[in-house]
């Protein structure tokens, strides 16, 4: 390819850019402008030229992936040649830096580069070497370390030596002017334990990832000779992303180009988001000052957005000003579209489920229109409101694409794996014990679990103990296996024995079967290699390697997480707005663009101390509309904004005022209109035509189903399924939820009242009732009454009940246990998990008692309510769990009404028991199989009805039950 080739296809911009001759140079290209195309055409047209030979050119840029992508587009401009240009990331350029000059400045790099884990690991293994003033003792030592790396790397990034750091506290020691005493304290500690990073890292070669550009910018700064040749070698350097860099590769730069070299800098000031990640604005746009620079080159034809986008756009970064390129350099910076075949839009709604449907609803019209599912992605500040968006895409049956991180023990296998360890290491709870033995390493049954529970508490002895003294094969059989794994730890280092459990106890067999029909545990080999690495992190740097010390630096199993993708990489792209850098797409939804979604809010951790930051001192907005204008700019032709203007709960929320800079007035004239409760019921009653059909031909993935199979819900869902069905695929399924309503809001804060009650009898101290009086007025809220005077009167009405409630409290002879006793449990035969809350369980004279508090106005009699206690589902199901979990059946389960004090006690036998199992998993296949019609009894007043409507078909039936009765 010649010279002519190289330059065809480039706008005058483009071409002023490649072209340029020597000396700095800024290529200021904003979105969608073909800024990588100017610079693999800039690296062949040096060499085309003869003004450099392909090693004498450096391209640094950010990712493997943006390098990756650099070296393609190069080989296909000059070939082979393209080979032998150094294209790589600044820490591989820093690395091999590194390699060459670490002799130079007296350091070793022989122990190699750390980890994340080995750095902590490192500093925890030299910690008696220093006297902190201000920390003491720590609960978990290695948490505690890793937040100090954290600490140390923040302060790397922003180019702060530990000499500047100590130069720092002394000034401190001497006048701390406002700072309390303690904090200077903190700040000793902080620098006394940076000092013994760098120190313990000098002493054993080794390094970290901060080190890759920092060592070599100190050793160019001690030894200019070094500077120079570097200047020699390279005479020509390109810098993708220029926004993006920090402190110390501005700083790197700056030592051996110097202020008068060729580089040549590609950046935009306006898409500079990784301020978190330690990235520096001020580089980008004090280039000018530090590099002398005779005129920028400044990219605005766009290629990708249609004009309405870019306008939209544009308005919005203008509210950054003065602080950008724009303004600094006097330039022009307004994108100009090649097509004007866009729609920028704000769509406001009412509530986040509106939102989240219209969406939905949307991408499922565009996708039945011909449009292609990657071609359209949905974009949020945060990660959170994405699953939402993959359930209902996934309830609809639409294809979609979601990266979501995980804990490797969310793998049960793995957490099965970390108990054993923990009891071969004696370190397990009882808890553990029995997940092991229940497990498949053992694999017993709970009866037999039971039976070696039973017999440790009575001997008041551990479980292991019980299983030693005990004559059973099976426990014998158990002692064996335990007494062959412990000969393993004494003599092997932790990744061995893990190794070792795994693939000698013929796991990994049982693994590779499983995974035949199940994707998910291919996932789990991949999550061991994760726990094996982790183990031989810690062995490559812990004078101990033995899995008893590894198991005690990790108490509990460390935060090990994955990055798990979830759905068909060809569906909806579901990404963050950093993720979706770099990305651009024919359709985008820019979902949750709430005040409370898109404000800094306050920053985790530790900060760099403010003395010693070296970036421009921006507003955190300032970032945030950077960030949104990078979500804007991903779109080509459909760009959707939207928020809601109420929270879940019904409350009002401000819509971040982005939004308005994006659309100016049109975005306050749709805000009026945005939908009201009474849309979204007019919208919802749609659902009617449901009825009919009994859900055969309307089948949808259901949101609680995992991959295997299981069914996991609250025993209150369950409830609703036995109530009406409908009110079930309503609110489970499609995920709409109601209003919540007046009785429900008077129910929580009863209910919370008398946990607080209960919670002080179980600490030993009896609250008196004042205090509960003032906590229920703290508790109160009076959304969802239609008037100030309902909602006066139901507080009073509340009031008089707890009253009531404490005087039967000190009359009745029951004990508490426990209120608001969380339980989880399965039913293997129906693959169905449940959940829920015990309201109140007593020590009674009959025994065990459950209790269900209901704050409706019932005034049924005893005797009535005695009946409806027998039959209902959440005591039934609280009373099965009891015995499942405890071994034991409560003696008596009761209904209680505490407003019109009215309450039925019921027995419930053996034989009901067994049927309330059955009946469970009765009704997990029903759901299972979708049936979801409503009960068409004329008595029947479920939520789904009272708020959605009734189909034409119902009232034809109601109207029929009806004159049969009158017959």
């Amino acid at each position: 390819m010649g010279v002519m080739d190289i330059l065809s296809g480039l706008n005058p911009e483009q071409l002023k850019a490649v072209q340029h001759d020597t000396g700095p140079m800024l290529v200021v290209a904003g979105a969608g402008t073909g800024k990588t195309q100017v610079i693999t055409r800039r690296i062949a047209y040096l060499i085309k030229q003869g003004k450099a030979k392909p090693g004498q050119i450096l391209a640094l840029t950010f990712t493997e992936k943006a390098a990756r992508e650099m070296e393609e587009r190069l080989y296909e401009s000059i070939g082979w040649e393209s080979f032998q240009v150094p294209v790589m990331t600044f820490h591989a350029f820093g690395t091999e830096l590194l390699g060459r000059f670490a002799p130079h400045g007296g350091r070793s790099i022989r122990g190699g580069l750390l980890n994340e884990t080995q750095k902590s690991l490192l500093l925890q293994q030299h910690m008696d070497r220093v006297k902190l003033q201000y920390y003491g003792p720590q609960t978990d030592l290695f948490e505690f370390i890793q937040g100090i790396v954290g600490y140390i790397g923040a302060l790397q990034n922003a180019g702060v030596t530990v000499t500047d750091y100590e130069r720092y506290v002394a000034g401190l020691q001497k006048d701390r002017g406002d700072m309390h005493p303690r904090d200077v304290d903190e700040q000793a500690d902080l620098c006394a334990l940076y000092r013994l990073y760098e120190t313990v890292k000098a002493e054993t070669g080794t390094f970290d990832y901060n080190d890759q550009l920092y060592l070599p910018l100190e050793i160019l700064r001690e030894r200019p000779n070094l500077a120079e040749r570097l200047a020699q070698e390279y005479r020509y350097v390109l810098v993708d992303e220029y926004q993006d860099t920090n402190g110390v590769q501005d700083a790197l730069l700056r030592t051996f180009v110097g202020s008068s070299g060729n580089l040549f800098a590609v950046g935009d000031d306006d898409q500079a988001i990784y301020g978190f990640r330690g990235a520096e604005i001020g580089n980008i746009l004090e280039f000018a000052k530090h590099f002398e620079l005779i005129e920028p080159v400044v990219l605005t034809r766009n290629y990708r957005s249609g004009q309405k986008i870019l306008d939209a756009s544009y308005r919005l970064i203008q509210n950054n000003n003065p602080e950008r390129l724009e303004v600094k350099l006097g330039i022009n910076k307004r994108l100009v579209a090649l097509h004007d075949e866009s729609t920028a839009e704000y769509v406001p709604y009412h509530m986040p489920q509106d939102e989240l449907q219209g969406v939905v609803k949307e991408i499922g019209e565009r996708i039945t229109g011909g449009e292609k599912p990657s071609g359209v992605a949905v974009l949020a500040a945060t990660h959170a409101p994405l699953k939402a968006v993959a359930k209902a895409l996934r309830a609809r049956g639409l294809p979609f694409a979601l990266s979501t991180t995980v804990n490797i023990f969310e793998q049960p296998e793995l957490l099965g794996l970390w108990y054993l360890l923990k009891w071969l290491c004696l370190q397990a709870s009882e808890e553990a014990v029995g997940h092991v033995l229940m497990g498949p390493y053992i694999g017993w049954t709970a009866e037999e679990y039971r039976r070696v529970l039973e017999i440790s508490k009575e001997q008041m002895v551990s479980v292991e103990e019980a299983l030693r003294s005990d004559s059973n094969t099976a426990s014998r059989e158990v002692c064996a296996k335990l007494d062959e794994w412990r000969s393993w730890v004494q003599d092997r280092p932790a990744s061995e024995v893990a190794f070792k459990l795994v693939f000698d106890t013929g796991q990994a067999d049982r693994w590779r079967e499983l995974a035949q029909d199940s994707r998910r545990m291919l996932r789990v080999f991949e999550d061991l290699q994760k726990l094996l690495e982790h183990m031989q992190d810690y062995e490559t740097v812990a004078i101990d390697t033995a899995l008893v010390s590894y198991m005690t630096v990790f108490p509990k199993p460390p935060e090990l997480e994955v990055n798990e993708p979830v759905g068909e990489n060809e569906g909806v792209q579901l990404l963050t707005v950093h993720a979706s850098k770099g990305l651009e797409f024919e359709t985008v939804y820019l979902i949750g663009c709430t005040q409370r979604s898109w404000s800094g809010g306050h920053r985790l951790g530790r900060e760099v101390p403010e003395p010693l930051r070296r970036s421009l001192d921006l507003p955190p907005e300032h970032e945030l509309r950077r960030l949104m204008y990078v979500a804007v700019t991903r779109a080509k032709r459909k760009l959707y904004v939207s928020a809601a203007s109420h929270t879940s709960g019904g409350s009002k929320q401000t819509v971040s005022p982005f939004v308005a800079e994006l659309f100016g007035e049109a975005a306050n004239k749709q805000a009026e209109m945005s939908n009201t409760p009474e849309d979204v019921k007019k919208l919802v009653l749609k659902l009617q035509q449901f009825y009919p059909l009994r859900t055969a031909t309307m089948k949808v993935n259901l949101p609680f189903e995992d991959s295997e199979g299981w069914l996991d819900l609250s025993v209150t869902a369950l409830n609703q399924y036995e109530r009406c069905p409908f009110e079930f695929y309503i609110q489970h399924v499609l995920q709409i939820r109601q209003p919540l309503g007046p009785q429900i809001a008077f129910g929580n804060v009863l209910h919370k009242t008398f946990e607080q009650y209960y919670r002080g009898i179980l600490n030993s101290d009896k609250r008196p009732g004042a205090e509960l009086h003032t906590l229920l007025d703290e508790l109160w809220n009076d959304r969802g009454y239609r008037t100030r005077d309902e909602a006066e009167a139901d507080l009073q009405l509340a009031h008089r009940t707890l009253d009531r409630f404490l005087v039967r409290e000190q009359q009745m002879q029951h004990r508490i246990l426990g209120s608001e006793v969380p339980i989880h449990f399965e039913l293997p035969e129906a693959k169905l998990r449940l959940h829920g809350k015990i309201d109140a369980y007593y020590a009674t004279e009959e025994g065990l008692e459950l209790r269900d508090f209901k704050t409706g106005r019932s005034k049924t009699d005893p005797e009535k309510l005695a009946a409806e206690a027998k039959k209902n589902l959440q005591l039934r199901t609280y009373a099965l769990a009891y015995e499942m979990l405890k071994g034991v059946t409560p003696a008596k389960v009761v209904l209680d009404y505490v407003v019109t004090e009215t309450e039925g006690a019921a027995t419930l036998s053996p034989v009901m028991m067994k049927r309330h199992r059955e009946k469970l998993a009765e009704f997990a296949t029903r759901i299972r199989n979708q049936e979801f019609a409503p009960d068409p009894s004329p008595f029947h007043q479920c939520a789904a009805i009272k708020y959605y409507g009734i189909g034409e078909q119902e009232e034809l039936r109601e109207e029929l039950i009806r004159q049969k009765e009158m017959l």
